[in-house]
């Protein structure tokens, strides 16, 4: 697996101008770790090959909007393509649990009903999950969300692309 620091920049910035700042990161014991994923996440990882590993960040942008990052790195590079095809698929299903955000940040932990977007790419045995909310938790406009969301995403899929050397 890649470090912390170099899956998750300090700092993204949008072409937009729109600006992400990471607020935390920790590599989990498990990747599929009840807290972490949802059932049928971690049956589809039991049945490949299995994790190395999940990575998690919490970002926030210059508008509070919260997003979670989560890194799955997969023993064989197929599961990453059939896990990431199948939970795409399933657009309204979330299986990668939303983090709350650190102790400190000023950040509200937002209700387990608030607006809630997820996107997915793979890179060799790698598969990102991006998941994001508004700061206000509102259940509309999840186009605009998922768009404000592609920097962030396109930056942690770039690095883990270079470091999987797919990229």
């Amino acid at each position: 697996m890649a470090p912390l620091d170099e899956l998750f920049p300090a700092e993204v910035k949008g072409a937009s101008g729109a600006a992400f700042t990471r607020l935390g990161s920790k590599a989990l014991e498990s990747c599929t770790e009840p807290d972490s994923v949802g059932p049928r996440l971690a049956a589809l990882i039991e049945d490949g090959a299995g994790c190395v590993g999940e990575q998690i960040a919490f970002y926030k942008d210059d508008r509070n909007n919260q997003f979670n990052m989560a890194v799955f790195t997969m023993r064989d590079q197929r599961d990453s393509l059939r896990v990431a095809t199948e939970l795409a698929m399933a657009f309204d299903d979330y299986q990668v649990a939303v983090q709350a955000p650190p102790a400190g940040s000023g950040l509200p932990a937002l209700p387990a009903d608030s607006g809630l977007v997820q996107a997915f790419t793979g890179h060799g045995r790698v598969m990102v999950v991006a998941l994001g909310q508004w700061s206000d938790g509102r259940t509309a406009d999840f186009q605009r969300l998922t768009d404000g969301m592609a920097p962030l995403r396109d930056e942690v899929s770039r690095r883990v692309a270079a470091h999987e050397g797919t990229g």
